[in-house]
């Protein structure tokens, strides 16, 4: 996206400042007290005049950002212009630039999507809908209603994202056209893109059509380093461990707490917890190749003055088809691998010691390449009608729309694996290199001995033989090397189909304003598919040397910004391997989207393949309020929404394990109800002090596959008396919350705002894993027909007898796992500080001055059900952007500072490692336009020019876990406007 007119180039600025606007009584027409009208943006100056204006009339708390049609949001995308705004922070870790959002200190999954008040099908697969799905020149406005009245839609706890199509009659009519073009630093990639946007009137004004259509290339590269695992030096493979390492290691952890590491002639006399190593380390680099089209046309008829029908059609479609993952992985754990520190053990924070430096000998060398293309697809047609005269306004709205959301991972990987030392002489496989990690990402090293490749024609020479039962992904020749064939296909489909009646009557009472009431009903479903790719079915002997290629990023690695990278890299030609390989469908096998045959025993075969079926009944009151207590005016609204859900998942239930599987479908049926009441009140205090306070309650239906909602599973274990069970989740509640906002603002001036907004949110019910047998270990066990369970110490114990000499004192232990509706509450509390100036006050050339500062600030509070600290992933607690400008009639140019504080992220298992923290990181844009005619102007924009890093640690930047480069972003762009 790139910077558009003078007057375009406003945009964003005014955007990050329209706070606290007021709620929409219904769609997005209705009195001027009740809804968050648009801000015409001509400049800087009457965009904040038009903000502030609109901020004092308000009632609850929102924020807008604004543009009368297309070309202007002069950032990378939707959600890198949605984060200028207080309380937003947009998720980088996610590849792609897929662009989701968090909301007042709530994961990205707790907002509520809507487009122009409704509910429509986002393309989303699992968690939140990827804002960079969407380009942004087909939208109007962005409104993130954060104080949610009755009249809302549901699902939005944090708050609900409003993306706006204006309808036609209320678009100023024109038509413009737009040529860019993008050039990312890293892998030096220019893309184009191409636009247009028209609006007219016709038959006196009455009839209005537009239409929006915007069209571009998208290529560009991440570069990432991971450290996944971290291992202990082994006392057989560490040269001279005695007499460097004993004094780290307990001679026996007998009797001794954990962390316990025990080793032959151990002392203790530093620590017990011995000395470890970073042990798995891969350069990766990822390549988005594809192309995003988006457009919205409508036609809006006004029949008569009280009376207007109209409709729009919008789609997106993010095809990037030709996105691959070139992957390194320098393997240190196999016990054949020699690991020899050159640096003295440090104490981490954990209280372990580390080396992050060392020499080593015969590791395990993977080279892997995989295809990874997505699309991310939605359309929608939405249909409305308004009446409005003195006494009432009704209002009618239908939607029907789809999504899909699909990607799939294909893995090609040559393996050269440690060979056995004691048969080689000491050698194993010949390679030896180093390993430097202390001196931070500017000094990393990671480097081979020899010049010569470490995957060649020794690893694609067979004889070789396949891993066989449950469809395994290796196969392996006769030097122990091994070639892979793996990876997922992810599929989700989405269609939403929803009525909408609004009705409110106009009164002439004290106190009373009006009354307004509405129905709503939707039909919401989703489906959700997955496979697995497996090496089953191909000619094994076709594989071959021609496989293995040099890896085309060998030479520019994160910009050349990562010290000493191991440039000796080689890779798979995977369109060489698919072409070669082709496998053979046997019996009842399927066939993945890569072409490879499915495995039906991997775990997300069975756990992501279901539908689920969402009937919604709504119903709303709501009364809307205006008079003066004590002299001091106040507005507002009372209102309470009563919805009905009846939830319906078909999903394909496992009955055993492994390749032995079998697979039935099964049908499960539920209801819920939510009353859902809020009151949200203005009062302004003075001329220039305004005080908001909203309470109200909200709920969140979990997506699909957060939640998996599968039957309970049972696997018998004989040899050791054991069952495990894996609990269904269908009968998971949606989470609830109870939400405070309080907000005072001072207009200290006619362009000038200091403004203070608090919030509370406690959250009933959140979905939480839970694996303590003892707190699943109900009498009855679930009635699943194995006996009467009890808890003995911290274990689950069925009264059915076991196999002598296995069990629990002769009885069948039950090793219990699902998910819970959390008993304890978690609160989110929060501040958001908005201070907004505007220099016009000051003489030539000052006066074209302005800027915003704002800053949010988050803590959450719970307990898990354990009773350990409760915590959130992926949000930061702090977060902040200061923007200043200068403008001209004629020149603008604006820069944006965003920081967001560190953040906790989950274990991303075998390919991002445990859990760890994101460091604190800030980012630079700038942004310039210069109008040279009245028709034509020209803009560039500049992201990223501090080029800063994305890293990932645990517990300190000492144990770096991840680090991603991105590089630098400019785009040109012409813009011509015929009238």
């Amino acid at each position: 996206m790139s910077i558009r007119t003078h007057t375009g180039f406003a945009v964003l600025f005014t955007s990050v400042n329209m706070v606290t606007l007021s709620l929409p009584a219904f769609g997005q027409e209705a009195p001027a007290d009740a809804t968050p009208s648009t801000v015409v943006v001509t400049g800087y100056k009457k965009s904040y005049t038009d903000a502030l204006v609109m901020k004092r009339q308000a009632i609850g708390v929102s924020d807008s950002i604004s543009a009368e049609g297309m070309d202007r949001f002069p950032d990378l995308n939707v959600g890198e212009a949605l984060q200028r705004i207080p309380g937003i922070q947009v998720n980088r870790e996610e590849d792609g630039r897929s662009a989701s959002i968090n909301l007042r200190g709530l994961p990205s999954a707790f907002a509520k999507i809507t487009m122009n008040g409704m509910d429509f099908a986002a393309p989303v697969l699992g968690g939140a809908a990827p804002m960079g799905a969407f380009d942004s020149d087909i939208f109007s406005s962005f409104t993130v209603v954060k104080s949610v009245s009755a009249a809302e839609q549901s699902g939005g706890i944090a708050g609900n994202i409003d993306m706006v199509i204006a309808p036609a009659l209320s678009r100023k009519e024109g038509l413009s056209v737009k040529v860019a073009a993008e050039h990312n630093t890293l892998g030096s990639y220019t893309t184009p893109k191409t636009s247009f946007n028209f609006a007219s009137k016709f038959l006196d004004g009455r009839l209005g059509v537009f239409a929006n259509l915007a069209a571009k290339k998208e290529e560009f590269r991440r570069d990432s380093l991971y450290v996944n695992q971290f291992t202990q030096l082994s006392p057989v493979t560490t040269p001279d461990f005695l007499s460097r390492f004993a004094d780290y290691y307990a001679a026996d952890c007998t009797g001794k707490a954990a962390p316990c590491v025990a080793a032959p002639g151990g002392t203790g006399r530093l620590s017990n917890v011995g000395v470890t190593a970073p042990t798995d380390i891969r350069q990766a680099a990822r390549v988005n190749d594809g192309r995003l089209v988006s457009g919205a046309f409508g036609a809006e008829y006004r029949l008569s003055p009280e009376l207007k029908i109209g409709g729009h059609y919008f789609f997106t479609d993010r095809s990037m088809k030709n996105t691959s993952l070139d992957l390194l992985d320098i393997d240190l754990r196999d016990a054949n691998t020699i690991i020899n520190p050159t640096g003295a053990p440090y104490q981490h924070t954990d209280g372990r010691y580390y080396v992050s430096d060392y020499t080593f000998t015969n590791p395990r060398v993977y080279g892997s390449m995989r295809k990874e293309p997505f699309k991310q697809k939605a359309d929608g047609l939405n249909l409305r009608g308004t009446f409005q005269n003195d006494d009432w306004r009704v209002e009618a709205n239908g939607i029907l729309s789809k999504a899909t959301n699909y990607g799939y991972q294909a893995q090609v990987d040559v393996r050269n694996t440690a060979k056995s030392l004691a048969t080689t002489g000491g050698a194993g496989n010949g390679i030896t290199g180093s390993v430097g990690l202390s001196g931070g990402l500017e000094n990393y090293l990671l480097a081979f001995n020899q010049a010569s490749p470490a995957l060649g024609a020794a690893q694609t020479t067979g004889p070789w033989t396949w891993g066989g039962a449950g469809n395994a992904p290796t196969v392996t020749n006769t030097n122990g090397d091994v070639f892979i064939v793996a990876g997922t296909d992810n599929y989700a489909d989405n269609t939403v189909k929803g009525l909408r009646l609004d009705t409110e009557r106009f009164l002439d009472l004290p106190w009373l304003e009006s009354v307004q009431g509405g129905l709503q009903y939707n039909r919401n479903e989703y489906n959700s598919q997955t496979y697995r790719s497996s090496a089953a079915g191909f000619d094994y002997s076709q594989i071959n040397g021609s496989f293995v290629v040099p890896s085309a990023f060998s030479g520019d690695y994160f910009g050349g910004n990562a010290g000493n990278y191991l440039q000796n890299w080689q890779t798979v030609d995977y369109d060489k391997v698919a072409g070669t390989l082709q496998p053979t469908l046997t019996g009842s096998g399927l066939r993945t989207a890569s072409g490879w045959v499915n495995d039906p025993s991997d775990g997300g075969f069975t756990s992501n393949n279901f539908s689920k079926d969402d009937e919604i009944k709504a119903l709303y009151l709501m009364a809307k309020l205006d008079g003066k207590v004590a002299g001091v005016k106040v507005r507002g609204h009372v209102g309470i929404r009563h919805e009905e859900t009846k939830q319906t998942v078909v999903s394909m239930d496992r009955v055993g394990t492994g390749a032995t599987a079998t697979f039935r479908t099964g049908t499960r049926e539920t209801t819920y109800k939510n009353n859902l009441p809020s009151m949200l009140l203005a009062a302004d205090l003075t001329d220039k002090l305004v005080l908001r306070y909203g309470n109200y309650k909200t709920f969140i239906r979990p997506n699909g596959r957060d939640i998996s909602p599968l039957t309970t599973s049972i696997t018998q274990d004989v040899a050791n008396g054991g069952y495990t069970v894996s609990l269904g989740r269908t009968d998971i509640a949606p989470y609830t919350s109870k939400s405070q906002d309080l907000a005072l603002e001072y207009y200290n001036r006619p362009n000038g705002l200091v403004g203070l907004a608090l919030y509370r949110k406690n959250i009933h019910g959140m979905i939480v894993a839970e694996n303590r047998n003892a707190a699943l270990c109900p009498a009855d066990g679930y009635g699943l027909g194995l006996g009467s369970w009890s808890v003995v110490g911290d274990r689950c114990v069925s009264d059915l007898a076991a196999p002598a000499g296995a069990g629990l004192n002769g009885k069948y232990t039950i090793n219990v796992s699902g998910a819970v509706n959390s008993p304890n509450d978690l609160i989110a509390e929060g501040a958001e500080l908005t201070v907004q100036q505007a220099f016009d006050f000051l003489p030539a050339p000052f006066n074209g001055m302005g800027g915003v500062f704002n800053y949010s600030y988050t803590r959450i509070k719970g307990k898990a059900p354990d009773g350990t600290q409760a915590f959130l992933n992926n949000v930061s607690p702090r977060s902040a952007n200061l923007i200043l400008y200068y403008e001209t009639p004629a020149w603008g140019v604006r820069g944006v500072y965003n920081w967001r504080d560190d953040y906790n992220l989950p274990s991303g298992g075998t390919f991002s490692g445990e859990a760890r923290s994101v460091k604190a990181r800030g980012q630079f844009d700038l942004s310039a336009s210069y109008k040279i005619t009245e028709n034509l102007s020209v803009a560039v924009d500049g992201f990223n020019l501090t080029d800063s890093f994305r890293e990932e640690y645990e517990g300190s930047m000492a144990k770096l876990r991840r680090a991603d480069y991105d590089g630098r972003t400019f785009q040109a762009t012409l813009r011509y406007t015929f009238f």
